[in-house]
């Protein structure tokens, strides 16, 4: 039988996993009214007739749910990047770049607690 890992002793890892709860929870509100508010779009759009004279308006609403839906890809991005890390909380991995092995600095994890990579991995990951 294999000794489960060993999480980073220097960080406050129910504080981090209580960060990440807390913002699941804030997306997962923040996502179940984008729904909303695209249903009430799409019910609004729907409603305008051809013989309708208000292009404006059409234009104007099929523009706000186009950035609802971009909103909602990225609250989708942001709650997959949040599971993620609960489960490398699990595995015995948060806080570790899981690229280069080396501790992410705790300032990183307290601006964004769901990163997987520290700063010089991801600036690598970024400029390709």
């Amino acid at each position: 039988m294999s000794e489960s890992p060993v999480m980073r002793p220097d960080l406050d890892l129910e504080r981090f996993r209580s960060l990440l709860e807390d913002e699941r929870d804030r997306l997962l509100l923040v996502e179940r009214d984008l729904l909303e508010s695209s249903r009430q779009s799409k019910d609004s759009l729907e409603g305008f007739s051809d013989s309708d004279d208000v292009p404006a308006d059409i234009a104007a609403q099929a523009s706000e749910r186009e950035k609802e839906q971009l909103m909602g890809r990225s609250v989708q991005q942001a709650l997959t990047a949040i599971a993620y890390a609960l489960e490398r909380f699990d595995d015995g991995t948060f806080g570790i770049c899981e690229m280069c092995g080396c501790d992410i600095p705790e300032l990183r994890l307290e601006r964004i607690p769901w990163a997987a990579t520290c700063v010089d991995c991801q600036n690598m990951l970024e400029e390709g």
